[in-house]
């Protein structure tokens, strides 16, 4: 532990971090090294802490099925969003373009809350948080935690969470791909030497076009590298770093060229995390070990909104997160039980913007946004099988305090969940979740003010904290052939906070008094016997309404989704079949969506030992449809053909 506190406070000092926050996160880490002393090699050796899964999976895979998706199915996918919609519980939210955002059964923006390998990413954006500044050839698979999570996941998790996972490596690697519709090119490179492995990747993209060949304004450009390494005798046991910086990254938008061009000149991204543990010198009995996490992402998003004829916006948006985590495992007679100590904090949040005439004349020159936050959390479950019922429960215990040039507010929350899971044959199986969970106000709706492509927008320091309540249940089948599970959820939301408008050009954050998210989803997956067919199944069909029976904003349109797959020799075949309904109920600043049946068809062969070429038709008919109902969303892109080269070297 000693030896790795040099490398912490050299990582401190690189990222700027100001006294005071270099006293908060070094007395949280200081107080685990009073609980978890140096161990030896030999007693550190036999601890396993880099896993697949993060540690609240096993708690709650113990009452409702977990599902991952991979990209099996996709060819040199130009968005990650392509893999978070493989999905039955995911849609498109918001306008188009490298900044495209996500619903999870009807929750989006500050709602839901995106991770990379465990690392949260924030945004101060309304929109929320986009993951697509890390290229998709980096990520390998995606899991999905449906419903209220802020037990584990605090303030951001109310409507769930999607956590994507690095790519182990598999050797050296080239990738190159090529879309029509953009012009995109996509080089990424994976090497590895010993316990280090690395990706570099660059990717630039034109403006794509829709159905009726009319432009989309969603060019980019994008360079990431990536860098992860696993010491073999050490209590660090992963430490990895992500740098991505994207340019002149349009916005696609109904309002595009006619009333606004949006561009993004600037989204960059340096985030990282370190791995440690020890033996746990509470629970030395078991072999438990303590662990813990510490972590950063520090990012910049600037813009530019030129309004022909009128005017130009610019905004510059800087934050550094970071965050620390320690806990461990213990056993109480039959119970297993988990428990973490969490700290989150958010400094220099700052937004700067000014206004330009047409001719380059700056009007004026504001910081509509300077704000800090800092949190603390407690997190106990406990899970147990008895015969065939596995019973699961948890709470959080968490407290918060924001500033924002002399205004603060302090906000305490608690939030639990209850579940349980009954084998009643070896096959069927029924689960039930209760949950409760609680969202802050963000500092962008306690504190900005200031102009945004929308409008100008205020905050409110007053606003209340959302609660919530989730219930959930479902049965589920599995068997060597074919599983299934078929799922209900109700979710209530109270003091439900919207942005409304005062005026034409005038909108501010404000609570509603009551929302309600209900639905359905089911998957399916079947494969026969002595066959090299697949065929999967998935649908969810969502609604949510306020005290008044008006539908709320980003409520998804009903999507079913059938994918087929054959592999015969040394090739693969594999095809999606999607059909999104028409929606009627549409919310303020939504249109309405005629329904479209979308057939997405690719290939993949293994050419030699080292090389795999693939290729896939995206929307081979060719449709006409709107990516969400957001009102200035534009089209979706019409047919495209992608290719991709992999080679082992």
């Amino acid at each position: 532990m000693l030896l790795a506190l040099p490398f912490l406070f050299l990582l401190l000092d690189i990222m700027n971090f100001n006294s005071s926050l270099l006293l908060r996160v070094s007395g949280f880490l200081a107080f685990g090294c009073v609980l978890v002393p140096s161990s030896t090699a030999q007693q550190v050796e036999r601890v396993t802490v880099t896993g697949q899964h993060p540690y609240y999976h096993e708690t709650l895979s113990r009452i409702f099925t977990q599902y991952d998706y991979d990209q099996a199915n996709l060819v040199a996918p130009t968005h990650l969003n392509d893999l978070l919609t493989q999905s039955p519980l995911i849609s498109l939210n918001g306008q188009g373009g490298q900044l495209q955002n996500i619903s999870i059964r009807g929750f989006s923006r500050w709602r839901i809350q995106s991770l990379i390998d465990g690392v949260p990413i924030l945004s101060d954006r309304r929109a929320g948080a986009s993951v697509d500044f890390i290229p998709p050839s980096f990520i390998s698979s995606v899991a999905v935690i449906p419903g209220a999570a802020s037990t584990y996941l605090g303030s951001g998790a109310i409507g769930g969470a999607v956590n994507l996972r690095m790519k182990e490596p598999f050797g050296h690697q080239l990738q190159v791909g090529w879309n029509s519709n953009q012009g995109g090119q996509d080089y990424s490179y994976t090497g590895f030497h010993r316990n280090t492995d690395w990706k570099v990747a660059y990717r630039n993209a034109g403006n794509g076009k829709d159905a009726n060949g009319r432009a989309l304004f969603d060019q980019y450009e994008q360079t990431a590298f990536f860098v992860r390494h696993r010491p073999e005798k050490a209590g660090l046991k992963e430490a990895w770093t992500l740098y991505s910086d994207s340019q002149d990254v349009g916005k696609s938008s109904s309002d595009f060229p006619q009333s606004k061009i949006t561009t993004y000149p600037t989204n960059r991204h340096w985030l990282g995390k370190l791995n440690f543990a020890f033996d746990n010198v509470l629970a030395s009995d078991n072999g438990a070990a303590v662990t813990g996490n510490l972590w950063w992402h520090q990012s910049q998003l600037d813009s530019n909104t030129l309004r022909p004829g009128r005017r130009i916006n610019q905004s510059s948006n800087q934050a550094l997160n970071f965050g620390a985590d320690m806990g461990s495992k213990a056993q109480l007679a039959q119970w297993q039980m988990n428990w973490q100590l969490q700290l989150n904090g958010r400094e220099n949040v700052v937004i700067d913007e000014r206004e330009l005439t047409l001719a380059a004349q700056e009007v004026y020159r504001v910081q509509s946004l300077t704000a800090d936050e800092l949190g603390l959390a407690g997190v106990v479950d406990t899970s147990r099988r008895i015969g065939n019922v596995a019973l699961a429960a948890g709470v959080r215990l968490d407290w918060l305090r924001q500033e924002n040039k002399g205004q603060h507010s302090t906000n305490t929350n608690i939030s639990g969940f209850a579940g349980a899971n009954y084998a009643f044959t070896p096959h069927w199986s029924a689960n039930l979740y209760i949950s409760s969970a609680y969202r802050n106000p963000t500092l962008t709706e306690r504190f900005f003010s200031g102009e945004t492509p929308r409008g100008t927008v205020r905050g409110d320091v007053n606003l209340a904290t959302e609660q919530a309540m989730n219930l959930q249940g479902g049965v589920a089948y599995n068997s060597t052939q074919f599983s299934g599970d078929i799922s209900v959820f109700y979710q209530r939301i109270d003091n439900y906070i919207e942005r409304v408008s005062l005026s034409n050009d005038l909108l501010q954050y404000a609570n509603l008094d009551r929302a309600t998210v209900k639905g359905a989803t089911y998957h399916f997956s079947w494969q026969p016997r002595h066959s090299h067919f697949n065929f999967a199944l998935s649908g969810a069909w969502v609604r949510g309404v306020d005290e008044e029976g008006n539908t709320v904003a980003d409520i998804p349109a009903n999507t079913q989704r059938m994918e087929l797959t054959y592999q015969f020799d040394a090739m693969r075949l594999f095809s999606t079949l999607q059909y999104r309904a028409d929606k009627t109920r549409s919310a303020a600043g939504e249109r309405a969506l005629e329904s479209v049946f979308l057939v997405d068809a690719g290939a993949s062969w293994q050419l030699t030992e080292h090389t795999v070429l693939s290729t896939s038709i995206r929307n081979v008919t060719d449709e006409l449809y709107y990516v969400s109902a957001d009102e200035q969303a534009a089209f979706a892109h019409g047919r495209s053909v992608q290719l991709n080269l992999s080679m082992a070297l």
